[in-house]
């Protein structure tokens, strides 16, 4: 695992742009409806997150760039860390690179002294909903928030578990 530096941001943004494109795609998600989805994002996009706060960690594939997510403290809630735009190359998907980022996320908030990590997600996405149970997050709630075209669920990670 690798923090990123500025110069490797073009490799991230690849990933992010390929991976969420699956998503737009399967759910309905545009460029009109929900210009902020990674698929659409461009070379300010990255810079951006990680001026909020949030730190931009990838793995790495003989020394290309496979999966990346961003992961910080929550500016609402103390206690909590958020993982963010968690993306894995399509071509190295179902390798346990998602798996791997996810720990990376949680190794990092449990240093910050965060007690959750959180994520949200397009609920539609029952599949990812499951994916993320299975690394032991729990479903929160779900909301249809003006603007968006899909419903958003929170999830969260009880850090003291693992």
């Amino acid at each position: 695992m690798i923090d990123v530096p500025p110069d490797r941001y073009p490799e991230c943004l690849a990933v992010l742009n390929a991976a969420f494109a699956i998503e737009v795609a399967d759910f309905g998600i545009t460029r009109d409806n929900t210009p902020s989805n990674p698929a659409f994002w461009t070379s300010t996009a990255i810079p951006a997150v990680v001026g909020r706060g949030f730190e931009l960690f990838a793995l790495e594939d003989d020394g290309r760039i496979v999966g990346c997510a961003f992961a910080g403290p929550s500016k609402s809630r103390a206690g909590v860390w958020s993982l963010r735009h968690l993306a894995v190359d399509p071509t190295t998907q179902r390798a346990g690179h998602g798996a791997r980022l996810v720990a990376d996320g949680a190794r990092r908030a449990r240093a910050a002294g965060a007690v959750v990590l959180a994520i949200g997600i397009v609920a539609e996405n029952t599949r990812l909903s499951a994916w993320y149970r299975r690394l032991g997050f729990e479903s929160i709630d779900k909301n249809q928030y003006p603007g968006l075209v899909f419903t958003v669920e929170r999830l969260q990670l009880p850090l003291e578990a693992i």
